[in-house]
């Protein structure tokens, strides 16, 4: 086949080639100059002559955009990077919405329940915030479909609806009232901080559950606003966020460091030195802290927490960390594809890699690992039933404890102070325990549960979200174990200075710190 037969989209074949071969060399945060060689043209050839004599000659071929795309598909195949993917328009979209941090969805948290999805949070300047859907309402139906059948489908079967709007049919507290509310799709910001608030003995909480642009922003606010308020000392949750834009977890963590000091560097490929990434605003150097990670705390939400380790300005509380110790950059093929790859390592400023998998794509161990490690360091839903009750038991539950929450807000039962509050539940919820339950126990726990979840479903319609988040510290191993790590007054707050600076290798700290495990 000639070059003049061709289908002129095959003209894509060398210059994909060449971009590739240009993102290798370059890497995620380099610059400079490259000289081509011959033979790389002559690589870029011959894949396009392939893609010819493929097209030409094999009896069941493919149009020319699909086999380019194979091809492209079959090289970061064998490259064994699981961050590698060939992106459509579409979902290149998607990725750098993502990582600017552009609401993909109607901005609802929503919780499983009995026939219906429960509120539990609206993020501001979402869809939802602005066609008035509050925390605390029950989703009944989305458009026609009922969530309680919805709940009942296979994980395959989906009641999303791609439309511009969608029609939520909600129960509102505390009279039941049953409202209509048209949710239109607009683009909107997610924030990077889903929730703040003051705790117990001046001790701030912040929870960052991701690390998209302006990140580091939307923490400082929210800690200044919290110092403001008459916070003492941080924990900072990294829970669940599985990172977003390197530059981010370096400026979040430069908040809490001396300016100038290295956050991270990265390491490109062909054994160039590592590039350094320092502090170059710094706000809080002596701000008492400690971090909470688990198992999907990753990427650059460990870039951040591995600084503030090194530093010594931070205990880890949780689990071990997920260890995802490369960055990716997105290069641009044509105007129909995209490929992101790994193109660098990040190291820490001790310059350990953090990496899970070794070069050749097996599994090793990386992550951090905290100086508190718990069995379990689950943010659990202070809503959540025990897991072993039957199904139909925990409906049962929920029921009763709706109905007396409703009647609490009807009858104008205050949330101040939260003890008395709760201790009126209870006392009402112990007269209603059904009989069945003769087992002590049993009824004890029936009793607790129920009490806690009229207690949760008041703070949310009345929307409480601080005494909610202080309420939920009871369930929250991770969370009381940091609280015990900086709260003023407390044995380990008055050790800690004397430790830190000695605990280099902190093997054993936690079993040196009984108060530190709950």
């Amino acid at each position: 086949m000639t070059a003049s037969s061709r289908t002129p989209r095959l003209w894509l074949a060398p210059l994909i080639a060449a971009g590739l071969a240009g993102a290798f060399a370059l890497g995620s945060w380099y610059g400079g100059h490259r000289v081509r060689t011959m033979n790389e043209w002559a690589d870029a050839q011959l894949l396009s002559t392939a893609i010819d004599s493929v097209r030409a000659n094999a009896i069941d071929s493919l149009g020319s955009d699909e086999l380019i795309r194979r091809a492209v598909a079959g090289m970061l195949r064998e490259l064994q990077d699981p961050y590698a993917a060939l992106l459509r328009p579409e979902g290149f979209q998607r990725y750098r919405g993502s990582m600017l941090g552009e609401g993909q969805g109607m901005g609802l948290t929503l919780r499983r329940e009995p026939d219906a999805a429960g509120v539990v949070r609206v993020a501001p300047g979402s869809p939802a915030f602005t066609a008035g859907v509050r925390a605390g309402d029950r989703i009944l139906k989305v458009d026609a479909v009922a969530v309680g059948e919805a709940w009942k489908r296979k994980p395959g079967d989906s009641t999303r609806t791609f439309g511009d709007s969608s029609v939520l049919t909600l129960w509102r507290a505390p009279f039941g009232d049953t409202l209509r509310l048209t949710v239109r799709r607009t683009a909107w910001h997610m924030p990077a901080v889903s929730e703040a608030g003051l705790l117990a003995d001046s001790v701030g909480y912040v929870r960052l559950a991701t690390f998209t642009s302006h990140a580091a922003d939307e923490l400082e606010d929210a800690v200044e606003s919290l110092l403001q308020r008459g916070a003492t000392s941080l924990v900072l949750d990294l829970r669940g966020n599985m990172g977003g834009l390197f530059e981010e977890g370096v400026k979040s963590a430069g908040l809490f460091l001396p300016r100038g000091v290295v956050i991270a560097s990265l390491a490109g490929r062909g054994g160039a030195a590592p590039q350094p990434h320092s502090t170059r605003h710094s706000r809080w150097p002596n701000l008492p802290l400690t971090v909470l990670v688990d198992g999907s705390t990753a990427s650059s939400a460990e870039v951040t927490a591995a600084a503030l380790h090194d530093y010594n300005r931070a205990l880890l509380v949780g689990t071990p960390t997920y260890g995802k110790g490369v960055v990716q950059r997105v290069v641009t093929l044509s105007k129909d594809l995209s490929v992101r790859l790994t193109t660098a390592r990040w190291l820490t400023p001790k310059g350990i890699s953090l990496d899970r998998r070794t070069g050749n794509g097996a599994l090793a161990k990386g992550g951090l690992h905290p100086d508190v490690l718990l069995d379990d360091a689950t943010r659990r839903d202070a809503f959540a039933v025990p897991h072993e009750w039957e199904p139909a038991a925990a409906a049962r539950v929920m029921r009763t404890a709706d109905s007396l929450a409703m009647y609490a807000l009807r009858e104008g039962w205050s949330t101040t102070p939260l003890a008395l509050l709760e201790a009126r539940l209870r006392t009402t919820l112990a007269q209603l325990a059904p009989r069945s339950a003769r087992d002590p126990l049993a009824r004890a726990e029936w009793v607790t549960v129920s009490t806690r979840l009229a207690l949760v479903r008041i703070l949310e319609v009345e929307r409480e979200s601080e005494a909610l988040l202080r309420y939920a510290v009871r369930e929250d191993a991770a969370l009381r174990a940091g609280i015990d790590v900086v709260a003023p007054g407390t044995e380990v707050a008055r050790v800690l200075p004397a430790i830190l600076p000695a605990a280099i290798s902190r093997k054993g700290l936690a079993q040196s710190l009984p108060l530190m495990r709950p």
